[in-house]
């Protein structure tokens, strides 16, 4: 390489280098957030709750969800949301949020840079490599949305705004970072402290100071309480059981940290709380932040408040907790990088990238790093299936969903978290429920408990069914079926039944015109819905079966009534149940005409119990066996 080319990259790297890492890292992150949400592994809290507050500002209901029934801002105060809101004008998708997301903490990194540009311009890319490359980042770029990510661009442009003394730039960036979140309060007070003792900076330290203290106390007294659902109002600032403080003032709170100040240094202190330091300090450079002490101390205090924080994440120093810290963390390095002479500086560059990329091995939860879970990002036919459901529910709609499939429902004006439907189950329209996916609140055997008696509900339509995926219409069209009007035992009259085959995709399609064609090795699910006369007189057993064009059974199913979970001896007169069975043709099934037929029988004595008439065997419909 000629010394001309060579310079020409030189000059290239130190001009656009920062920005083509800044355009990677938007690429990689966003992506990697919309693979996760395909693969749906995002959440109803609190991104589908931020979601479709955003939307609702779009349409009239500022920042309100229906996933808590009240206002965003009854948790935190973040009224900044609300201003992205005419992104849905645009793009109508919470994949919106993830590039945003992704953008600002991209922006955040070209604007930390540019303080060492001004001394080392040759030097800028490289410590924006060690930022992108920051594992504490990855992980706040990769859970999901968050409020308090906002804050990041704000505070960096406050930052660099403060370094190179453009006072009202950095009064911009400030006022628009405590609009995200209510913490940052503590920052721009650190930020009053750091002019009033290193700047000698009297007006602007002691109006950042007030400004500090009085919007941490105003809006957490006062304004996040008005906000508050009616149950919560007149408590002290909810947010505060994260650091396990008892008292209901926050004079009695004072007093109570004053009585036992020694337990909150052992919980800032504890091997949990050691190993989040090192985590933290290790990928930027160890002691390069400790060079500028008087920008560090800017956001020692928000440390320090995690560290002593009950919850674990926070105590860890993991998930979003970071996010307001990393831009002071990254700025308290820059001017450490910036104070030392050039040759200096490139020693302690090439050392910070170094840490930088260990820490990337050790803790990053992008690819390549050790924390990498491929899992999250693998989209399988069974989500895609799943896609196709919520496609499948009309956008007015009032939805209550399975955890991971809100935030692919947020866009309308009710949505739930089944089972927590403040209006009640009763005004829902459709339910989309899941054997296989994250079950929360529940455990699985609890939502395969309440997937049971919603399949046993007739009252709720199975419009879709796939691979352990249900949509329940609530008060559906009945779906096409055959009629039989036949009582078993004097007791149970079986009115009718669905016949239904899986299609193309995997979902069943109901039949009701016979003969019904089956193929060999082919399942078929089978619905039949009864009705209790009486109390029947016994244990019974229902058996299900096909009959193919030999006369020889191709299938059979013998189980009690939902699928086990509704036995006759709980049956009470008047009640109507949907009783499903999942058959699979033989594959070496004879080909011709056959039928479907159902059996009733004693469940201890194996006795057949009669229809009316005199029928063993009840003869639903012809059906045709076919290769």
């Amino acid at each position: 390489m000629s010394n001309v080319v060579k310079h020409k990259w030189v000059n290239g790297w130190s001009r656009w280098g920062a920005w083509l890492l800044a355009v990677l890292f938007v690429a990689v992150f966003w992506g990697l957030a919309v693979r996760k949400h395909d693969a749906f592994h995002t959440h109803a809290l609190d991104l589908a709750k931020f979601d479709q507050a955003i939307w609702n500002t779009l349409h009239g209901r500022f920042l309100f969800s229906t996933l808590q029934n009240q206002s965003i801002l009854g948790n935190h105060f973040s009224p900044f949301m609300a201003t992205l809101s005419p992104l849905f004008t645009i793009w109508e998708d919470v994949r919106a949020l993830f590039l945003v997301q992704a953008v600002g903490l991209a922006v955040a990194g070209l604007l930390l840079c540019e303080m060492v540009r001004v001394r080392h311009p040759a030097m800028a890319p490289w410590f924006a490599l060690a930022f992108y490359l920051n594992p504490a980042l990855h992980e706040v770029a990769l859970v999901e949305f968050r409020r308090v990510t906002l804050a990041v661009p704000f505070l960096a442009l406050a930052s660099y705004a403060l370094y190179v003394k453009k006072r009202w730039w950095m009064a911009v960036g400030l006022a628009f970072a405590l609009l995200c979140k209510e913490s940052v309060a503590l920052i721009v007070l650190m930020v009053g402290v750091y002019l009033l003792l290193f700047e000698r900076d009297w007006k602007w330290g002691t109006s950042l100071f007030v400004v500090g203290a009085a919007w941490a106390v105003v809006v957490t007294l006062w304004v996040v309480p008005a906000f508050a659902s009616p149950q919560a109002s007149g408590s002290l600032y909810s947010q505060l059981n994260y650091f396990g403080l008892a008292g209901d003032s926050y004079s009695e709170v004072a007093a109570n940290l004053l009585r036992n100040p020694l337990s909150f240094v052992r919980r800032m202190l504890d091997r949990e709380a050691l190993r989040a330091l090192w985590r933290v300090y290790l990928p930027v450079g160890l002691v390069l932040p400790f060079l500028a002490p008087d920008w560090l101390l800017i956001v020692l205090p928000s440390i320090a408040t995690m560290l002593m924080s009950t919850a674990p994440g926070m105590h860890r120093l993991q998930d979003w907790y970071m996010a307001s810290v990393l831009p002071g963390l990254f700025a308290a390095v820059a001017v450490a990088l910036v104070r030392l002479s050039e040759r200096r500086a490139r020693w302690a560059t090439a050392g910070l990238l170094c840490t930088a990329v260990v820490g990337y091995g050790l803790y990053s939860y992008a690819p390549l790093g050790a924390r990498y879970d491929p899992s999250l990002y693998r989209v399988t036919a069974h989500h895609r299936l799943a896609a196709q459901v919520v496609r499948a529910i009309p956008s007015a709609a009032r939805v209550a969903a399975q955890d991971p499939y809100v935030p692919h429902l947020s866009h309308r004006e009710h949505i739930y978290l089944y089972p927590w439907i403040s209006i009640g189950e009763e005004n829902i329209d459709y339910f989309v429920l899941d054997r296989q996916l994250h079950p929360y609140p529940f455990q699985p055997h609890e939502m395969d408990s309440k997937i049971d008696d919603m399949v046993a509900d007739t009252s709720h339509v199975i419009e879709l069914e796939a691979d352990g995926i249900y949509l329940f219409h609530n008060g559906g069209d009945p779906l096409p079926s055959f009629p039989v009007g036949r009582v078993a035992d004097g007791s149970m009259r079986l009115d009718r039944v669905e016949v239904a085959v899986p299609d193309e995709s995997g979902f069943y399609r109901p039949i009701a015109q016979a003969p019904v064609t089956l193929k060999r090795g082919q399942e078929v699910r089978v619905s039949l819905y009864w009705e209790a006369l009486a109390v029947p007189d016994a244990e019974r057993t229902v058996s299900v079966r096909v009959v193919d064009g030999s006369g020889a059974l191709a299938a059979q199913h013998d189980n009690l009534p939902g699928q086990g979970t509704k036995p006759t001896s709980w049956w009470k007169e008047g009640w109507k149940i949907r009783d499903v069975y999942y058959l699979a043709l033989s594959p070496q099934a004879q080909p011709g005409p056959g039928s479907l037929d159902v059996l009733v029988y004693d469940s201890y004595s194996l006795e057949v119990v009669q229809f009316d008439g005199g029928a063993d065997t009840l003869n639903v419909c012809d059906v045709v066996v076919v290769p």
